[in-house]
């Protein structure tokens, strides 16, 4: 047991001490390898439980709009925006 936290402390200890090293330079335009893994990993699942979120409030909507006639905006802000902008967009793009 002692091995294991000695083991974990050591690595929490050299993984947040190289922390430095993937601080992004505020005169470069390009986004670093971190970013866009963190882009795919995070970001992008965290946008496809949003428009579904987005999908299931247009539905829950419809009784208001469809007597209004918005549905065609209240999609578009709802599920089109967010699903551009998720998985639309580039990479690079933030």
């Amino acid at each position: 047991m002692k091995r294991l936290i000695t083991i974990l402390a050591v690595s929490l200890f050299l993984l947040s001490s190289t922390a430095l090293v993937f601080a992004k330079d505020d005169s470069s335009e390009d986004l670093s390898g971190v970013e866009i893994v963190g882009d795919i990993l995070w970001v992008r699942p965290l946008g496809f439980m949003k428009i579904a979120l987005g999908a299931t409030a247009f539905v829950i909507s419809l009784p208001v709009t469809i007597p209004l006639k918005k549905v065609d905006e209240a999609k578009e802000f709802l599920i089109t925006y967010r699903y551009y902008y998720y998985f639309k967009r580039p990479l690079k793009e933030m």
